[in-house]
């Protein structure tokens, strides 16, 4: 059997990826390895229950490397599909050494001893759309870099590192670049879950900026079918962009929520000054990983929220507990 190693496998999206690998493909196992303990029920999305191929270690990718490096020495897994990074653009300009300690100076730690390896087929970094910077026009992956914020940054620098050593060393890294994700599971201060948690439990939710903003969102589901595919199929040292068809606003996307849990959009959404230091609006051009791999966008908007929502309701019991602090952070 092949073995997956999904770093920042406790993550909310390292959860998701890794149920779907489970699901989709029968002959692996997947090692979830993450800074935290397991993340609770609500938010493990009934990930490896009762599956035997699925087992998860607590290990710190930036403060116990040697830990990390001797259970994959143990594991020698085929795949390696790296989600582990500091996120939060945003909030990047804040305690930026944090992001590129994780981001960039981690990774390049972990991945030279692992050049040359016998046992390692395939790296898949999870980058960032964020790297291109903002821009009106459709980035392809052959468009210049440039990084606008901290975290964009150290995304950008550990890309380079990988396409280094992937060419001078023969590292057999494929770089995946997403645009914003969203699904079941997602941290509650992200802005669906928010939107449904305030709109559920008659919270006023502040729409920075008016919410004119546009932006693409991803379902999770989408970037595991992804990764999937650029893991089995992809030949080394390709970048693949990955994004939706269409963008959408915030306001739009708030409203369209409010509209399916039945509170009016007035009622839930109170209009507040733009924050600083916006995520970066980034369009892409996805045509390659469709030309290469068939891959295409599965899951829509109006069917992913309408996914989130069903999980929110479903544990809101519990969520609703969770201090609004947590929720509402910057």
């Amino acid at each position: 059997m092949k073995t997956y190693v999904i770093l920042g496998g406790g993550g909310w999206l390292g959860v998701q990826v890794s149920r779907y690998l489970l699901a989709s493909l029968p002959l692996i196992r997947v090692v979830g390895v993450g800074r935290n303990p397991e993340r609770p029920a609500p938010f493990a999305l009934q990930r490896g229950i009762d599956d035997s191929r699925y087992e998860y270690h607590q290990v710190h990718l930036a403060y116990e490397p040697e830990r990390l490096l001797s259970l994959l020495e143990v594991k020698r897994p085929e795949v390696i599909v790296n989600l582990a990074a500091q996120g939060e653009e945003a909030a990047s300009w804040s305690n930026s050494w944090r992001y590129y300690e994780v981001n960039t100076s981690a990774l390049a730690r972990v991945v030279e001893p692992l050049l040359g390896v016998e046992w390692l087929r395939k790296w898949v970094q999870i980058g960032s759309a964020s790297v291109y910077g903002a821009g009106r026009e459709a980035a392809t992956e052959e468009f210049p870099l440039r990084p606008a914020t901290p975290y964009a940054v150290s995304k950008a620098a550990a890309d380079y590192h990988l396409l280094a050593v992937g060419a001078v060393r023969g590292f057999p890294v494929n770089i995946i670049r997403p645009v914003n994700l969203y699904g079941p599971g997602q941290q509650l201060h992200r802005i669906i879950p928010k939107t449904t948690l305030c709109a559920l439990l008659g919270r006023t939710l502040p729409l920075q900026g008016g919410g004119i903003a546009r932006k693409f969102f991803l379902h999770a589901e989408d970037l595991a079918r992804a990764i999937e595919a650029v893991a089995e199929r992809a030949e080394p040292g390709r970048i693949y962009n990955v994004g939706p068809r269409e963008a959408v606003t915030i306001r739009t996307l708030v409203e369209t929520i409010c509209q399916k849990v039945g509170e009016p959009f007035e009622q839930v959404a109170q209009l507040a000054p733009d924050r600083g230091g916006q995520d970066t609006q980034v369009t892409l051009d996805s045509s390659r990983i469709a030309a290469d791999l068939a891959w295409n966008q599965a899951v829509d908007l109006n069917k992913g929220l309408d996914d989130t929502i069903a999980w929110v309701k479903q544990h809101l019991d519990v969520l609703k507990t969770m201090p609004m602090e947590f929720i509402f952070r910057a």
